[in-house]
């Protein structure tokens, strides 16, 4: 290989501006079958199809990348077409917990069972309030209902009739007297034939109204006769007590003894763990509550309960379809979507809440599948990621309220029994998401322990041009667009190069090439053409930029106009166009500043204006610092420099960042240390190192189109074009009015490896090459920088002066 002396440049040709896609070669690639439906993610593909395989725990998928590139498509056809259940599904129910009703119990049933169970056991609740009554109103148990409360009435006649008569022998009378509108039975001295109360008899006594004979007499029997009567009315009480035990025993066991046929239908019907048990707590539930169905609801009153929210089945998954396995897409992953809640009763004659108001959310759906969904929209939901890593960490989703989750007020003593949860969840999020989570949370490397990475570009070799047809036309077919011609095909390819930065790649930002289809298509059925020619894709880009551009179109009419000064004839000292790029998101674009450079002798180095007013990035510090240790290295190496040099962007008021203008910056000091002009009509960019050495950059489309239109607006006049890295032509992909230009001589992109290069295409001097000992021929660039810098490094002081090389 021949040795490139390092102060050549290279004058780029147009084709090396432009890949051209040959429409012909698109047109067997669009006619073969069996084109690829995923979209050339083999990386990503191959971290899919493995965590989807895997069943061991923590082998959730975290997919990142860049916006656009078909992450969720490509997930859901995946999803579609490659996975099968690996269990059979299952339903989960809560149910009252007749013992602890703050702890609703949970139970698991084989997939389709929930729904059976809950409807069979509705129906047989229904019923219930015709059975008890049946059962209660049985001869047998009538009869000996009747037969007790007979014994307690005989019993309570004969102890009142012994106790009334002993009264009536002292002159004392059992009366029933009537105390806040109940009746009990008390005892009163009979005076003037008439019974009256004590404290009234005492009163008459007292006062002189009436002759009361024996009144203490009167006073101590009528105390033991209430002693009496207590016992009396307690002996009473114990056995009306036992009387209703009795009664409620014979009830009860006559219930249970009724429900036992229709609730072993139930038990045969769903011999299932923990089913049995629930439903023969409930039938004792029945027993012990059987009034409440035995009663008749009465219109004025309450309406009696139908049926008891104790005796309801609250599904809270239902897999009765157990088609394939469950694939939830969660499009809000809220914490109630995502994670389920216990929902606070509309009712106010209902404050508190129970096992029925318990809710799934898109987890459980997924039980024994798959749920997808947005990390980025997940993570800034209050509590839902904390929440969702503690699920998979534990395998078990326990269903609270976001107000008890976060201990806000109005939260619920209500603890459902956990669910054990198994799901493959794949979250869809980007880079930066990422790196956050994998760094900050230990719990995350355990849980997602599988890296989709999509990549922004893909080969661009005939798999991948197979891809964009295939992609294109099914495209077509769904949306029901105009048909494309071969040209406007590989229109949309140039488009995609475009889009990959790299002449070799395919964008992989599916969306942006969609939306530029379906422009164009659109374009072209609002003109009447029964195709999509290359023609409307061109209109259709040209549109979009012309609705995303307006800031740039203010800059460069202020460029257009001199308000803002970029020159671009003639020679200045000191003075470089260098290219930047602005990225507002929706559009970039390029704007060349003007870098300036002053010197003087001193101390203070090289300052740059932005680092002192801080507008600058710390990219950009970088590449200036680096300038000091090529100065030294390249014309100082064995001498102290003294050196006082100011670099400014002038008229740039926004933030900068980025080393892509240090080879502008370089080349404007050394031609104001040199003191020599260079021409303004050749605007370049790059990042130049200690050494010398350019290297490559991004944004080179947009910076060349930027400066390309300046030129254009003021007068091509063959001299004026752009200087960049060597390494960045294979990411030229420039507009048909650059390439046309530069095909015309109007314009040139010449493209380098060293300083030298530049300096030597900008000065139109000699650059020059150090000897063995470090010095710079007569006559040349390097000569006058390295003698400058000996002059400014004496007349700062003796300290700092040195022989001159």
């Amino acid at each position: 290989m021949a040795h490139t002396p390092r102060d050549a440049s290279r004058r780029l040709e147009p084709d090396d501006l432009h890949w051209r896609c040959d429409p012909a070669s698109l047109k067997p690639l669009r006619d073969a079958q069996g084109t690829p439906t995923l979209i050339g993610q083999a990386r990503a593909i191959e971290a899919l199809r493995l965590g989807l395989a895997m069943r061991s725990p923590g082998y959730n998928i975290f997919v990142c990348g860049p916006s656009g590139t078909g992450k969720t498509s490509t997930v859901r056809t995946l999803l579609e077409s490659e996975v099968e259940r690996t269990r059979p599904p299952r339903d989960f129910v809560y149910v009252h917990n007749f013992d602890d009703p703050d702890r609703p119990r949970l139970l698991e049933l084989p997939g389709g069972v929930a729904r059976r169970l809950r409807r069979d056991f509705e129906a047989l609740v229904e019923q219930l309030p015709e059975m008890i009554r049946r059962f209660l109103e049985a001869d047998p148990v009538d009869k000996r209902r009747r037969a007790l409360e007979r014994d307690i009435e005989q019993l309570e006649e004969r102890l009142l009739a012994d106790l009334e008569a002993r009264c009536e022998a002292q002159r004392f009378a059992l009366v029933q007297v009537q105390m806040g509108g109940v009746q009990h039975i008390d005892i009163m001295p009979v005076w003037k034939r008439k019974p009256i109360d004590i404290d009234e008899l005492n009163d008459i006594a007292r006062t002189g109204q009436g002759r009361v004979p024996r009144l203490a007499e009167t006073n101590r029997r009528h105390a033991e006769l209430k002693d009496e009567l207590r016992t009396l009315l307690g002996q009473l009480r114990r056995a009306v007590f036992k009387l209703q035990r009795e009664v409620d025993e014979l009830e009860s066991e006559a219930v249970r003894t009724g429900l036992a046929e229709p609730f072993a239908d139930l038990f045969e019907e769903y011999p299932i763990e923990g089913v049995a048990r629930w439903l023969e707590r409930a039938a004792r539930w029945v027993a012990e509550h059987r009034h409440r169905f035995a009663e008749d609801s009465d219109e004025e009153g309450p309406v009696r309960e139908e049926p008891p929210r104790a005796l309801r089945v609250n599904v809270v998954l239902d897999n009765h379809a157990g088609n394939g396995p469950p694939v939830v897409f969660e499009n809000f992953p809220t914490f109630t979507n995502l994670l389920g809640t216990v929902e606070r009763p509309s009712d106010e004659a209902r404050p508190t809440v129970d096992f029925n108001d318990i809710r799934g959310g898109s987890i459980l759906r997924a039980d024994g599948g798959y749920l997808v969904f947005n990390a980025n929209d997940a993570v800034v939901e209050n509590g839902v990621w904390r929440a969702l890593s503690r699920v998979l960490k534990t395998r078990e989703l326990e269903i609270q309220s976001p107000e008890q989750y976060f201990g806000h007020g109005g939260s619920t003593a209500l603890k459902p029994e956990p669910v054990p949860i198994e799901v493959k969840v794949i979250a869809v999020g980007d880079d930066d998401l990422y790196r956050m989570l994998y760094a900050g949370t230990e719990d995350f490397r355990r849980i997602f322990k599988i890296k989709a990475d999509f990549d922004d570009v893909m080969p661009r070799d005939e798999h991948g041009l197979r891809i964009y047809a295939g992609h294109v036309h099914r495209v077509i077919d769904e949306e029901g667009l105009t048909p494309l011609e071969d040209a406007a095909l590989a229109r949309l390819t140039e488009f995609g190069v475009r889009l990959s930065g790299r002449r070799d790649r395919l964008s992989t930002r599916f969306s942006d090439l969609t939306d530029v289809l379906r422009e164009a298509c659109h374009a072209a059925r609002t003109g009447g053409a029964d195709t999509t020619t290359a023609r409307h894709v061109e209109d259709a880009l040209d549109a979009r930029r012309h609705r995303h551009a307006l800031p740039e179109d203010r800059l460069r009419d202020v460029i257009d106009r001199g308000i803002v000064d970029v020159h671009t004839e003639g020679r200045s000292v000191g003075s470089v166009n260098a290219l930047t790029v602005l990225d507002l998101g929706d559009h970039a674009f390029g704007q060349p500043v003007r870098i300036t450079a002053t010197c003087a002798p001193g101390h203070d180095g090289i300052t740059s204006v932005e680092r002192e007013v801080e507008l600058s990035g710390r990219l950009h510090d970088k590449g200036t610092l680096i300038l000091t240790g090529y100065l030294r290295a390249r014309y100082r190496a064995d001498a102290p420099t003294a050196l006082a040099a100011t670099l400014a962007f002038e008229q740039m008021h926004d933030e900068l960042d980025g080393d892509s203008a240090s080879l502008a910056e370089a080349v404007a000091l050394l031609s104001a240390i040199a003191r020599v002009p260079v021409r303004q009509g050749v605007a370049m960019t790059g990042a130049v190192d200690q050494t010398g050495r350019v290297h490559a950059v991004g944004g080179l489309n947009e910076k060349i189109e930027g400066f390309f239109h300046v030129c254009r607006v003021r007068g091509l006049d063959g001299t004026q074009g752009v200087v960049i890295p060597a390494a960045n032509e294979e990411h030229l992909q420039l507009d048909d009015d650059v390439v046309e230009a530069v095909r015309a001589g109007h314009f040139h992109v010449w493209s380098v490896r060293h300083i030298d290069a530049v300096l030597a295409r900008v000065t139109d001097l000699p650059v020059g090459d150090a000897d063995d000992l470090g010095r710079f021929p007569e006559g040349t660039l390097n000569r006058r920088v390295a003698d400058r810098l000996a002059e400014l490094s004496d007349q700062a002081g003796p300290r700092c002066g040195a022989a001159r090389r």
